[in-house]
């Protein structure tokens, strides 16, 4: 098949979110399986081209807007995976302050213009893509605009979303940016409280739409800021596939940021004298406590908390247990990424003033750091964020990614039973002969505390533990068998053909 990837963000060239990863890590994967893959997505100011090996083409896209012609222009390039690579440029809508997480009313024109560059783009090549894949709430008003488009009305589209409770929402006003026939704007078609939504416009017209586990897909129906009806109404079309990372970057056999590369053979090794442990992971930890100004222990459990701290992101609720658990014999990694909350991280600073031989604290940690805390750590919690009444929708964010990204490094998740990390980490038994993690159910501080004290009271059995470790590292989180899903998924879409338009009397086939 020939398949178009349409994303805000492409890891390593931009990346805000887990989006990012799975833009670069899915068609890598269905390469690998034969298709032609192309990825298309904006170039960020931020990127340079040079660096990136992107060739600029003499072509220019151009789209009216405003009023105004804003001609793009088109790099492009190849992954290492052999996936094509295109990107539009244009500094004033991709500016190197900007982010693709950003929702403000100014993005209105970012993606308006970029969905259609999309569709003049695809209109220009040499033939058309047999599956159009969109990649965020970002560039779900494609189908829309392909629907009005007679020369690609008939392509299968697929729309994938990571983060139900993040979505641009725009005024009615903005249809015209969008390029979208006021004859959408109903409950059926783009119209939500009011607003012009890209989400729901993708919800209602792509002809399939997943989520990143099965578990996540079931929440989604039941709990979606208001888009629950429109995704329980789409009924097989909606489809969550476990994803998986890339273990060509997520390796700790090769990863060039770790102070000592290791495998599953190496953890399970035995201590050598004196208590002493010459393996690679305890030599990545003892870096790690160096580098952070941590007593060097190796008895000691160092687990590490590592994502964007927001607001009902669950790095609240960690701080809001933080002294409880630093009363334990315990050494905590806080690792905030880029977008976290001033406020939330000075809370977990005031705790490391307090307990400075207990918890250190890096905020706005670049990629090096994330991996370096993974190599370095016995477990890591994975912040869930709030299920509570005030939640506007479940957001994956990363949290089935990074409990796999914890597995690969030998260190257990600690993680709420939700989303991914439902279909990702089994709990484990109070013997530790089975499970991958330490869950917990309850949306509550208090729980969160008592699956972080499973998982230390786990690594005070030195043996027990060191087989847990080698047993996490090898499950295969690889993207192949996800490759296959939505391999088999497009062809069910292709089978199906374009969805038909909402409020049409026509009846949609099922797979």
């Amino acid at each position: 098949m020939d398949i178009l990837v349409v994303t805000a963000e492409i890891a390593p060239y931009s990346r805000a979110t887990s989006a990012g990863e799975t833009a670069a890590a899915l068609p890598k994967a269905l390469r690998g399986l034969g298709h032609k893959v192309t990825v298309l997505s904006p170039l960020w100011a931020s990127i340079d081209p040079a660096s990136k090996h992107l060739a600029r083409r003499l072509v220019k896209i151009e789209v009216e807007l405003e009023g105004q012609k804003r001609a793009l222009p088109l790099f492009e390039g190849r992954s290492s995976g052999g996936v094509d690579l295109a990107f539009l440029a244009e500094e004033t809508l991709f500016p190197r302050n900007a982010s693709a997480t950003d929702t403000g009313p100014e993005t209105a024109a970012r993606w308006g213009a970029f969905a259609r560059a999309t569709i003049e783009l695809m209109k220009r090549r040499d033939a058309l893509p047999e599956v159009v894949h969109c990649i965020g709430w970002q560039t779900a008003i494609l189908p829309v605009l392909m629907r009005e488009d007679p020369a690609l009305a008939a392509i299968p589209t697929v729309l994938t979303v990571h983060d139900l409770g993040a979505h641009g929402r725009y005024d009615r006003a903005q249809l015209a940016t969008f390029g979208v026939p006021e004859k959408w704007w109903r409950i059926d078609g783009v119209e939500f409280y009011g607003k012009l939504s890209p989400l729901k416009a993708g919800i209602q017209t792509a002809s399939r739409i997943t989520t990143p586990s099965p578990t996540s897909a079931r929440e989604a129906t039941e709990s979606a800021g208001g888009l629950e009806g429109a995704l329980s109404a789409r009924g097989k079309a909606l489809a969550g596939i476990l994803e998986g990372v890339d273990v060509s970057v997520w390796n700790a056999a090769t990863d060039p940021w770790l102070e000592a590369r290791f495998d599953a053979m190496d953890v399970a090794g035995s201590p050598t004298e004196k208590g002493k442990s010459a393996y690679g992971k305890q030599r990545c930890k003892s870096a790690m406590q160096k580098e952070l100004g941590l007593p060097v222990r190796g008895d000691v459990a160092l687990v590490s908390a590592i994502g964007v701290a927001t607001a009902g992101s669950g790095f609240d609720v960690l701080a809001d247990v933080g002294t409880k658990l630093l009363r334990n014999d315990v050494q905590i990694v806080v690792v905030t990424e880029p977008g976290s909350d001033p406020a939330i991280v000075s809370r977990f600073v005031a705790l490391a003033q307090r307990w400075s031989d207990r918890i250190a604290v890096r905020h706005d940690a670049d990629q090096g750091m994330v991996h370096r805390a993974l190599g370095a750590s016995d477990l890591v919690i994975v912040p869930s964020p709030s299920a509570g009444p005030n939640a506007a929708a479940p957001t994956e964010s990363m949290g089935g990614a990074r409990a796999m990204h914890a597995h690969r490094y030998g260190a257990l998740p600690i993680a709420r039973r939700t989303g991914g990390v439902a279909d990702a980490v089994v709990d484990c038994d109070p013997r530790l002969s089975s499970g991958s993690g330490f869950l917990w159910d309850e949306d509550s501080g208090d729980a969160m505390l008592a699956a972080i004290q499973r998982g230390i009271a786990a690594f005070t059995q030195p043996a027990t533990f060191r087989a847990l470790q080698h047993r996490v590292m090898t499950i295969d989180h690889s993207w192949d068998r996800s490759a296959r899903l939505y391999e088999r998924l497009y062809r069910s879409a292709r089978g199906q053909g374009t969805r038909e338009e909402p409020g049409s009397t026509a009846s949609e086939a099922r797979t």
